[in-house]
């Protein structure tokens, strides 16, 4: 009997997670190891960072695509075990998970026919050789066949030893006559691999599977070249692919390899692939300096050199899914200025695409750290990230998320559609439901003191060595207008508004510098040369226009100041309020209702 193999977590507990993949500080030799993060349980001694650059920068402000009805929004549900997934061809999706049997490994697989909701009892579908080490399953496809195409790596028995002695060799197990026997692990490549988020199939029949290796590289040992003359990180990218269904495997000439921002750093890691309608493929890089970069192929096998895109992104790896309509929809971490990941992953975030990936639309947050109010962990991997996701047969989109520590694995599930909103409003009726504020103080919802059933959020300062500030998510527009009904208490220090284009933790310190737009409420309401009187509610609206570079003030429908764009952008999508007050602001503010819309 089906079994729901899951189970659903209210709204109330946020989703955040990061992949079983490879997540550690550079500098840490103690934390756990990149391949125990993933689906490979093995004990290594410095975890892999992995980023992949994207290539969108702006996004469509075409608003007629919105959905006809409410769309529900995403949700997460707690998985028992730690999987990968694939459509196939009948529209069932299967999970293949891992386990120890009486014979050694076991590939294991259970089917669903009502896209991930329920699941089959488990059945094994081959058992890898014992004398090979440690085996840990990364990544799965069904190729056009319906043949399944297991990507496996071993540590080759080296388990315990030093960075440069450790190996994850790279296997491939492929299925055959219906996915009714199983070939024996053909070798891919042999060294210290990377985290294997991409596996696709082209259009003729080539298969292509991203990758990154460690290399030889440390501060000492840079290279020649132009390479001497800079750090390019200890880890580059390649691609290999396979023309016989993977019973043979070549590498790409080109080493994809970038300039990294401080010395030790991972480098050029994680790539995701993806077949663009005009038969080109478009890879995804994750690096250290705050965005993607990307690369383009004719055929999958000669790649141009990897260059910028305008996509921020922290430490972090993406993913792209083709709809079945030919959209695609991007799962990243849109985050900046965080020690942990260059940015964090606090937060994940989705976008989709029209226009084959060169605009989006969205940047909505669709999963959230369950964990966040509390500290980080002192060591491992922690975060919303690592998506791998699959289509289910309704168009929703599902993804294995792995929260880190002692959170164990989370599915998160969201219908694309949900992306085309072009407004939300805050209330605070479900408390501080979409609303970041962790690492802060003097940030709560409280009783509403005008109205008896209602609820306000209040911001002040109450102590000196605390931040207060808050951060709200909404649709992204280049052209849009967002009203905040508020009350400045008497005794009201000071405010900052911002509106911007990323995440960044509330407690910023530089986040006024990389907003878009600022606006500074003075002491007791003072706001250019207008004034918002304390002890009284007011509606304080901002209507920007990135194409015009501007954001137009107005206070109670009276325009009091414009505010200059401070950088170029793709659009806007969150705000962000902080106390100013140096000290303590133990009045400081009251918000009733905050409400996004965008414009035509």
């Amino acid at each position: 009997m089906p079994k729901s193999w899951c189970e659903l977590i209210p709204p109330t507990v946020a989703p955040f997670e990061s992949y079983p993949g490879n997540r550690q500080s550079v500098a840490s030799e103690t934390t756990t190891s990149y391949r125990s993060k993933k689906q490979m349980k093995f004990q290594a001694s410095i975890a892999v960072e992995l980023l992949a650059p994207l290539l969108l920068v702006a996004m469509s402000n075409d608003l007629a695509a919105q959905p006809k009805q409410a769309v529900s929004p995403p949700s997460m549900s707690k998985l028992a075990e730690a999987t990968v997934m694939a459509p196939l061809p009948d529209e069932r999706l299967i999970a293949v998970l891992g386990r120890t049997g009486p014979k050694g490994h076991e590939a294991i697989a259970r089917y669903s026919s009502d896209g991930g909701h329920t699941w089959s009892e488990p059945e094994t579908l081959t058992t890898l050789p014992q004398d090979m080490g440690n085996w840990g399953l990364h990544n799965v496809l069904a190729d056009h066949d319906g043949e399944l195409h297991l990507f496996y790596q071993t540590d080759a028995k080296t388990a315990g030893k030093g960075l440069y002695e450790m190996r994850f060799d790279i296997y491939h197990v492929g299925s055959a006559d219906g996915r009714k026997s199983w070939k024996a692990p053909v070798l891919v490549r042999k060294g210290y691999n990377g985290s294997l988020l991409s596996v696709i199939e082209l259009k003729s029949g080539r298969i292509i599977l991203p990758i990154c290796y460690l290399t030889p590289r440390v501060w000492n040992n840079r290279g020649q070249g132009f390479d001497a003359f800079t750090d390019m990180g200890r880890f580059s990218s390649g691609i290999v692919y396979s023309d016989d269904g993977g019973d043979t495997w070549q590498q790409s000439p080109i080493e994809f390899k970038v300039p990294s921002p401080y010395i030790g750093a991972d480098g050029m890691i994680e790539p995701i692939a993806l077949e663009l309608k005009d038969g080109r493929v478009w890879l995804l890089l994750r690096t250290q300096l705050g965005r993607f970069f990307e690369s383009f192929s004719k055929d999958g096998a000669a790649w141009t050199k990897p260059t910028p895109t305008g996509i921020f992104s922290s430490d972090s790896p993406p993913s792209l899914t083709r709809l079945k309509d030919g959209r695609v929809v991007m799962l990243w971490n849109n985050c900046q200025r965080f020690s942990y990941a260059q940015g964090g992953r606090h937060v994940l975030h989705a976008a989709i695409s029209e226009d084959d990936c060169r605009t989006w639309r969205g940047y909505r947050e669709v999963a959230r750290n369950p964990f966040v109010d509390e500290p980080p962990p002192p060591n491992g991997d922690h975060g919303v990230s690592y998506t791998l996701p699959v289509l289910t047969k309704d168009g929703e989109i599902i993804t294995p998320l792995a929260v880190g520590g002692t959170a164990g694995m989370w599915q998160m599930r969201f219908n694309p559609q949900w992306l085309y909103e072009s407004s939300r409003t805050s209330d605070f009726s479900s408390g501080a439901e979409g609303w970041n504020s962790f690492g802060t103080k003097g940030v709560e919802v409280v009783e509403h003191p005008d109205k008896p059933a209602a609820r306000a959020l209040q911001l002040r300062k109450p102590e000196s060595e605390w931040p207060s500030a808050v951060v709200w998510n909404f649709p992204n527009g280049m052209n849009g207008r967002l009203g905040i009904r508020l009350k400045l208490i008497p005794g009201f220090v000071g405010a900052r508004v911002g509106l911007t284009d990323h995440f960044s933790v509330p407690f910023d310190p530089e986040d006024k510098y990389y907003t878009l737009f600022n606006l500074d409420l003075g002491s007791e309401g003072k706001l250019g040369n207008a004034e918002i009187t304390a002890g009284r509610w007011h509606t304080l609206e901002l209507k920007w226009n990135c194409a015009k570079q501007e954001c137009q003030v107005f206070v109670d429908s009276r325009l009091v100041e414009t505010l200059p764009m401070q950088r170029r952008t793709a659009g806007v999508n969150y705000l962000r309020l902080r106390s100013t007050a140096e000290e303590v602001d133990m009045a400081g503010l009251l918000i009733e209702s905050v409400d996004a819309s965008l414009s035509e």
